[in-house]
């Protein structure tokens, strides 16, 4: 958008922001658009609030504050595909720390939904500059739509690898078995009011989500007769959490992922907690890494986890970037990339 069309729709959401929040605990809202952050793709549009010093964290806003937003951007501005939340102190990087929350559509036209129904499933993969500029490229050269079909692109041109396999630690019947039951009996403890329908530890082949090598604890929590608001449940939850975090990591050492689904397959909500970290990328500082939700369909995770029993990565998200860096190696995509400069340059002389 022109900076001037940005400034005129800025002055009108400070305006409804403050006709919303007539006690003046009005969080600044701002509008942001493809270049004001790393993980907002071309042609995409966010509402991001921006938390004051002094203001409480975002999880701590009561359910009807926070519905506020949610209501000023789904009534005026729907077009936006989700919320950044913010503060105005920066960290000891000098970023602000930022969390990212998508708006899920009940529209069986939605995007997101025909993903689903195509089999996608996603992919959190913490890409550098250079990665996100590769799948912006096929965005702005008009090839791609997203950074997810960039990222299915890519894939789809990168020979399949024939190496060595190298296995990956998978549970047998009786292990798996006894460490079930273990679960059972720890998670049963923590919560004793009852919510809990059961516990499923799954590995790799039980959920398209799970990687090789990975193991994750699911827990079902039954159904309520209003889908909870789950910031509020967590916190509520914490300290159980916690030792159920510490109690894992100590009975399952290979566990990388705890979820809480609630509700019948986890149609009221679902929340997720990282157990262990992923390897890393020493030559690349963390706060220099973007979160990218990459959805993918089964020949593409298919291929990312073949570079992984090859040993040439260590997880999908590594593997997302290898295939990127071989993308990038070929004369063609430098061609590519100049024409995708000319284009926007000739976009910008209208």
């Amino acid at each position: 958008m022109e900076p001037a069309t940005m400034e005129c729709i800025q002055r009108m959401i400070d305006d409804e922001a403050a006709a919303r929040f007539p006690d003046g605990t009005a969080p600044r809202l701002v509008l942001l658009q493809y270049g004001d952050h790393p993980a907002i793709e071309p042609g995409e549009l966010y509402l991001q609030v921006v938390a004051g010093q002094d203001d409480a964290p975002w999880g701590a806003w009561t359910q009807e504050r926070r519905n506020r937003i949610w209501n000023f951007r789904e009534q005026r501005l729907p077009e936006t595909k989700g919320v950044m939340v913010t503060t105005s102190v920066r960290d000891a990087t000098g970023r602000r720390p930022t969390s990212i929350m998508m708006m899920d559509s009940g529209s069986l036209l939605h995007p997101d939904n025909y993903e689903r129904a195509r089999g996608l499933s996603p992919v959190m993969a913490h890409l550098g500059p250079d990665d996100l500029q590769t799948l912006d490229t096929l965005i702005l050269a008009g090839i791609t739509g997203s950074r997810s079909e960039s990222a299915r692109w890519a894939l789809a041109r990168i020979p399949r690898q024939t190496g060595p396999h190298i296995p990956r630690a998978a549970l047998d019947q009786a292990d798996r078995g006894r460490l079930q039951a273990e679960l059972d009996e720890q998670v049963r403890l923590r919560f004793p009011s009852g919510e809990v329908q059961r516990v499923a530890l799954l590995q790799y082949g039980d959920d398209p989500w799970i990687e090789p090598g990975d193991l994750l604890v699911r827990v079902f929590i039954e159904e309520a007769e209003e889908e909870p608001p789950l910031p509020a449940w967590e916190r509520e939850h914490e300290a159980a959490i916690l030792e159920l975090h510490r109690e894992i990591a100590a009975r399952i050492p290979g566990a990388s992922f705890l979820e809480f689904w609630f509700g019948d397959a986890g149609h009221q909500g679902r929340t997720r907690h990282r157990l262990r970290r992923p390897p890393g990328n020493p030559a690349r500082p963390e706060h220099e890494l973007t979160v990218v939700e990459i959805k993918l369909g089964p020949a593409d995770r298919e291929m990312l986890d073949s570079l992984i029993t090859a040993g040439i990565a260590a997880s999908r998200a590594e593997a997302i970037g290898w295939a990127l860096a071989r993308i990038r190696e070929r004369p063609a995509y430098a061609r590519l990339s100049e024409r995708a400069r000319e284009l926007a340059d000739l976009k910008a002389q209208f």
